[in-house]
């Protein structure tokens, strides 16, 4: 395995809080890395993650993890020199989709009036970023609203790699809107209008749109729609097989069926829930510092973990479970990544 810079793999179960149980649950896989996580998407065993680094080496980069080989990539960033750029490929990344062997990733420059957006692409193993698309605004950030374009909502599944591309006028009103096929080299555009804003989830040829009047927009990889849900309230949605998980701003999971847009049941969470994901039945989702599972068909639900820093992202998928948290050694910003192996994760919801 190259190792790029980062801290040896450990198995250190104590570092990220053992889970409450039987004691059957493997112990997790801790990888520390330089830099905090600013993005993390995970398809099959491959986890995207992107770095923001400070003090001493000031670096933005990207790289992929392989929760079942090890085997670890950089993706986006110098490898040796200097970091700090105002070159779009210096920029930080604030969104990051895999699919396959596939990546887009977005880096973002922003000043007190005008913003740019730069989206890129790569393919594994040995990945040569693309820059694919950019999209410039005006107007103050805190004041809007901004006028011009804007690029986001990337999503990616298997072999469906997605992102959103719109512009707004002075008021703020979306004039253009598409969802867009990530290819090598461009964007195709296979939705458009307003409602194909913001895409927030993708599955099996599929993808979730969260609409700006709150009700949910499945569509084909083709563009064609499918399915319109409309739940009591959106925070999050996550789309898996047959099921639209979506978590609303009153503290509950609303589970549809994702074909006939059927509410299938509806079961309690805490306050302050976020970072939901859905594989194998099984929803992830924190609260601060704690990292809850939840069987979608039962309703039982189990603290999976607890580290010692706030998690700022999670994701589930057939190997397991991978959820990120930040914390500090010294002068250097420390991003941890902990790999829970879906077997454990099945036995605390048994």
């Amino acid at each position: 395995m190259r190792r790029l810079g980062l801290a040896s793999l450990a198995l250190a179960g104590a570092l990220a809080g053992a889970a409450p149980g039987s004691g059957a649950t493997p112990l997790p896989l801790v990888k520390n890395v330089n830099g905090w996580i600013t993005a993390l998407a995970m398809d099959g065993p491959q986890v995207a993650y992107a770095t923001q680094a400070y003090a001493p080496t000031n670096c933005d980069k990207l790289f992929t993890w392989n929760v079942t080989t090890r085997a670890a990539v950089l993706v986006s960033g110098p490898k040796t020199g200097s970091c700090g750029s105002d070159e779009p490929s210096g920029r930080p990344v604030q969104e990051v989709a895999i699919a396959g062997t596939r990546l887009a990733w977005l880096r973002a420059i922003a000043g007190n009036t005008e913003s740019d957006d730069y989206l890129f692409t790569a393919t594994l193993p040995k990945p040569a970023e693309v820059r694919l698309a950019a999209a410039s605004r005006i107007g103050d950030r805190e004041q809007g609203p901004q006028q011009g374009g804007w690029i986001g909502g990337l999503v990616g599944s298997g072999t469906v790699l997605t992102a959103n591309t719109w512009t707004t006028d002075s008021t703020g009103t979306v004039t253009k809107a598409s969802l867009d096929a990530v290819g090598v080299k461009r964007l195709s555009a296979i939705a458009s209008g307003p409602g194909t804003i913001t895409a927030e989830s993708a599955d099996t040829g599929r993808v979730a749109v969260v609409r700006s009047d709150g009700s949910v927009a499945i569509y084909a990889a083709s563009g064609t729609l499918l399915q319109t849900i409309a739940p009591s309230s959106v925070a999050e949605v996550a789309l898996r097989k047959d099921y639209l998980v979506v978590l609303t701003k009153t503290k509950t999971l609303e589970i549809y069926n994702s074909h006939t847009g059927a509410l299938i049941r509806t079961w309690p969470v805490p306050g302050g829930a976020a970072n939901l994901d859905v594989n194998s039945n099984i929803a992830v989702y924190s609260v601060w510092r704690t990292l809850y599972g939840l069987q979608l068909t039962t309703g039982k639900q189990v603290v999976l973990s607890e580290p010692k820093r706030a998690i700022v992202a999670a994701e589930i998928e057939a190997p397991g479970v991978v959820y990120a948290y930040d914390t500090v050694k010294g002068i250097r910003d420390i991003g941890n990544l902990v790999f829970l192996p879906l077997a454990g994760v099945q036995d605390e919801l048994s």
